[in-house]
């Protein structure tokens, strides 16, 4: 018999944050945390106030923090291919720029895959675990 108290088993937890880089000045720019709500391998969905034009090429930083270890990657450039109003915000659709110099790199590439698969893994779990 185990001791196990808890109604739904645990659930692994993740940590999933993302950065855009954002000019400020004619020589300054700066990290700016923004909400991401949709990921694959190809690009992400995110939410922001700051404002972007369509076609516009941005840097993103991409953080996942789990468990057992942290999957990052510090410049990951995107352009942008969706543009939506919502609320008081806007909602992108980034899509990564696999000619960029610094997606040119095999660990950049599988480490954009490793995250799409770890969060997909953790949805089927979730979704296990709800029904």
């Amino acid at each position: 018999m185990s001791d196990e108290r808890r109604k739904n088993p645990r659930l692994p937890w993740i940590k999933f944050e993302s950065k855009v880089k954002v000019r400020r000045g004619l020589f300054s720019s700066e990290w700016v945390d923004i909400v991401p709500f949709d990921y694959s391998k190809y690009g992400m969905g995110v939410q922001t106030d700051e404002v972007f034009e369509l076609g516009d090429i941005i840097h993103l930083s991409i953080s996942l923090e789990m468990e057992v270890g942290l999957v990052e990657l510090d410049v990951v450039p995107g352009v942008v291919r969706y543009r939506e109003k919502h609320h008081s915000r806007f909602n992108y659709g980034i899509e990564f720029d696999y000619s960029s110099k610094y997606l040119n790199k095999e660990s950049s590439r599988s480490d954009l895959e490793h995250i799409e698969q770890i969060i997909n893994k953790h949805e089927q779990m979730k979704d296990r675990a709800r029904d």
